[in-house]
């Protein structure tokens, strides 16, 4: 398992990724999800309850995820992103 602090600098990491990716697009409802982007506390929270992450490229796997259901993107807006893997 990896350490806390190294969780947060990861899921920092994976967060503002995600937020660039989506203030870059030329859809306007997607811009606008930037700001429905979980917290570090609720991504973490979600973390600790799956004893299988145990690596660092598990855990960015398991945060895109997370955020991305959160935000509720089409197939086509993850595509689009280049957010899926």
């Amino acid at each position: 398992m990896l350490n806390y602090l190294r969780q947060v600098a990861v899921c920092e990491s994976v967060r503002e990724m995600i937020k660039q990716a989506l203030a870059q697009s030329d859809d306007a409802g997607i811009r606008q999800k930037a700001n429905a982007i979980p917290t570090h506390d609720s991504i973490l929270r979600a973390v600790s309850l799956d004893p299988s992450i145990n690596d660092e490229e598990t855990l960015k796997a398991f945060i895109v995820k997370h955020i991305l259901t959160n935000l509720r993107l089409t197939e086509t807006q993850k595509e689009y992103l280049n957010l899926n893997g």
